[in-house]
């Protein structure tokens, strides 16, 4: 049965009333009981769009505006009033829920109210993207139990939710989605350690035996390791004798060359030692020979045998000395021979001759 409301042609109510409408409560037009009735001057009543809709025509058509049923000329606001008393009559009409498998019956004012929670209207699912509708009774199971756009939680995961239709989708991507071995050893494993369990716990993936490092090339299945090496005691005892008997050989080509390197090494430290040393004893004949011509020449002229030097603050530098304090005082650069030489006198002596005699010292100066 159709929803109780009006006819988009008509204005009346076009509801299923449970005993017959009189006459004078049916529009003029539609035929059909009065929805928000108008009286007219001459005393007939019509459905508001009704009445509405025919004296637009007329407008529209440039005629007078007249009554359609004994064709009296009328004015909009001064000929037509709003009947109250015939609108409360027809809302007291008893009519039947319009919803299918309902049995509820009331007055037509009730109906609003009624098809609020009438468990048989048609009403729209409340999922977003859904737009199937169905009867009120059934959409809480619909709505979390069967509807493809319900939103779930993913039973891997636990921490994605989608919409129910693209549960597949997500599982091609979810990394806890268990998944068969690839190496098809039985194994259920979450897509995120596949790599893993292949790589470090597949019995059947293929991998180096655990003597490769002394030579065996046989590649194995994980799970068959031990069986491997039972069935190769021999084979792996022979590789690691020729892998021992190659490593004693390098071991010696190895040792005879780092003797080779020390001999070399030390003939070389030898030979820099020699140069050194003849470099030393060079230096120390031009150094020896220079100091015996300084003093050659100091001595063999009288008048270049005195050297006059004022000396102030000796007395200062005296207690200083005394006191612990380091104090020599330098003469100003001076020239004998081409030489550049310089006096220092120590007030309190130096080294044998500290606190017991004034040193005094000569600097050939560089």
């Amino acid at each position: 049965m159709a929803e109780a409301e009006a006819n988009p042609s008509l204005g009346g109510y076009d509801d299923d009333f449970v005993s017959e409408v009189e006459d004078e409560l049916q529009c003029a037009i539609c035929r059909l009981p009065l929805k928000d009735p108008i009286l007219t001057k001459c005393g007939h009543r019509f459905c508001r769009d009704c009445l509405d809709s025919h004296f637009t025509s007329l407008e529209r058509n440039g005629k007078p505006l007249i009554c359609p049923k004994d064709r009296n000329n009328l004015t909009r606001d001064e000929d037509t009033f709003a009947d109250k008393a015939t609108e409360r009559k027809i809302l007291s009409l008893l009519i039947t829920c319009p919803s299918e498998g309902c049995q509820w019956t009331g007055e037509l004012r009730s109906k609003d109210d009624h098809l609020a929670s009438c468990l048989f209207k048609s009403v729209s699912c409340t999922n977003k993207n859904c737009d199937v509708k169905l009867t009120r009774n059934t959409l809480q199971e619909h709505v979390t139990m069967s509807c493809p756009w319900r939103i779930v939680s993913c039973q891997y995961c636990l921490f994605s939710t989608h919409p129910a239709c693209k549960t597949n989708i997500h599982q091609s991507k979810c990394r806890r989605f268990p998944l068969d071995c690839p190496e098809s050893c039985g194994a259920v494993i979450p897509r995120g350690k596949i790599l893993f369990h292949i790589k470090e716990q597949c019995p059947l993936t293929l991998i180096p035996c655990p003597y490769a490092q002394i030579g065996c090339t046989t590649k194995i299945k994980r799970g068959e390791v031990e069986s491997h090496l039972q069935s190769t005691v021999k084979m792996h005892l022979d590789i690691a004798c020729v892998e021992l008997g190659n490593t004693q050989r390098e071991l010696a080509k190895t040792k005879g060359q780092l003797e080779d390197t020390l001999v070399r090494s030390q003939q070389e430290f030898k030979e820099i030692t020699r140069k050194l040393e003849g470099k030393i004893n060079n230096l120390t004949r031009k150094l020896e020979i220079k100091i015996d011509g300084i003093e050659k020449l100091v001595l063999s002229s009288d008048e270049q045998n005195y050297f006059n030097w004022k000396v102030s603050g000796l007395g200062k530098a005296l207690k200083k000395a005394k006191h612990g304090e380091k104090t020599s005082i330098l003469s100003d650069p001076f020239y004998r021979y081409a030489y550049k030489c310089r006096l220092v006198l120590d007030p309190n002596g130096y080294g044998m001759g500290e606190n017991t005699h004034l040193s005094i010292f000569f600097f050939v100066m560089t």
